[in-house]
């Protein structure tokens, strides 16, 4: 995330609003492995996102294998940033106002000029370009108006990994919903209560040693 807005020569001050919430879109996402789609969600709950819509067509979420669904748990930490995630079927019709499709490629307007901030009557997209074929998509089940916006990149062509086309996604939006006022007069917040837990048990516990060779055995 911080090589694309350095690539593009930066991506303006996020915006400061009192309902930062009030401004956020609904999300979808559908990765066709959980591992890619794990670690999106995860950026997610860390951008303040608090539900997801996801369509799961390859079946790698939800009702998925137990290996599938410890990898891709494990991708999400779900238990750090609580999130609901929501079934999308991928024949369900919204009607959602503004409705943003983001691609690498595909679409004329480059990623932080769209317009992304509007609100739950607004739904942003991140599909899979390695599982779908993006013109044979009914995008128009989704809503009224249906955009494509491109990630503007210097490199046309590059390996594709879901989870940071969409973490790239998710800061861009973040950035454009801002973040909440805070309070005149308020004192800084205090830091976080696992740094000084942390600091603590090392202090009070020598802990243990585990070798590669016992992680093999287990």
């Amino acid at each position: 995330m911080a090589l694309y807005y350095l690539a593009r020569g930066g991506g303006g001050p996020s915006q400061v609003t009192p309902h930062p919430q009030k401004r956020r879109p609904e999300l979808l996402l559908g990765a066709s492995d959980h591992v890619e789609l794990g670690s999106a969600i995860r950026s997610a709950g860390a951008f303040g996102w608090e539900r997801v819509l996801v369509e799961d067509r390859a079946g790698v979420w939800f009702g998925a294998p137990r290996h599938l669904t410890a990898e891709g748990r494990s991708a999400a930490r779900r238990h750090r940033n609580p999130i609901r995630l929501i079934p999308a079927a991928a024949t369900a019709s919204y009607a959602f106002t503004d409705v943003w499709i983001v691609t690498r490629s595909r679409g004329d307007v480059p990623l932080h000029r769209a317009p992304l901030a509007a609100g739950p009557r607004g739904l942003l997209i991140v599909p899979d370009e390695t599982a779908m074929d993006l013109d044979a998509e009914p995008w128009e089940r989704l809503g009224a108006r249906v955009r494509f916006a491109r990630l503007d990149l210097p490199a046309k062509s590059f390996p594709y990994h879901y989870r940071l086309i969409a973490s790239i996604v998710l800061a861009e939006a973040a950035r454009q919903v801002g973040q909440r006022v805070r309070a005149p007069g308020r004192p800084p917040r205090a830091e976080p209560w696992y740094d000084r837990g942390l600091r603590f048990l090392a202090a009070e516990a020598a802990g243990e040693v585990i070798d590669l060779a016992e992680l093999a055995a287990y």
